[in-house]
């Protein structure tokens, strides 16, 4: 957790804050998804993603972007089991829902032509289920949880005054998965 704290302090540190009228965009982006933790989902396929996301932008330089990304993958908990316990059993074929809550410091980089690229990091939650899986005390759905630390990575271009279009792309780092969950896919913003 200090290593996070480090990584946000120093991303404001290295940020100069210029005379800019702030403003905000609300957007959409869809795409594809990875696993989140390879070595466990044996077998992981990508699926798709669909998110929104509100960004502040402070100035010219930073931003501070809320977003809310929904993705799904296949995999095959019966390789899990035998690479795990030993014993293949259980379905062959499974998909996993994956919900995650973030909130990025992004900072903006200017590029030739209008475009631009965002790179920051910030901290997050996910909410992950497999297809079937319930508790087995209360019978209810299964979740697993974490917080994480998202990476992301946007290049967009305005297309006027209001509208943006671009490609949004980023992984979830966590404490135990170390790197996973990869999206990558087109991004569409209204500019307030």
């Amino acid at each position: 957790m200090k290593k996070y704290l480090i990584v946000l302090f120093l991303l404001f540190s290295f940020t100069s804050f210029s005379a800019y009228s702030q403003h905000y965009d609300i957007g959409i982006h869809g795409g594809v998804f990875t696993p989140i933790d390879f070595w466990y989902y044996v077998d992981g396929e990508v699926g798709a993603s669909t998110g929104i996301k509100f960004n502040y932008h402070f100035n010219e330089k930073l931003s501070l972007s809320s977003n809310y990304l929904h993705g799904k993958f296949h995999f095959s908990p019966a390789g899990a089991e035998e690479r795990i316990n030993g014993q293949r059993f259980g379905k062959e074929k499974s998909r996993v829902s994956f919900n995650a809550v973030s909130f990025i410091f992004l900072r903006k980089f200017k590029l030739k032509n209008k475009w631009e690229f965002h790179a920051g990091t910030g901290i997050g939650y996910f909410l992950e289920h497999w297809e079937g899986e319930k508790n087995y005390l209360s019978g209810k759905k299964d979740f697993k949880r974490d917080f994480t630390m998202p990476l992301e990575l946007n290049l967009n271009k305005p297309l006027n005054d209001q509208i943006i279009i671009g490609i949004k792309t980023g992984a979830f780092l966590t404490p135990f998965y170390t790197f996973g969950g990869f999206h990558v896919g087109p991004e569409f913003s209204f500019r307030f």
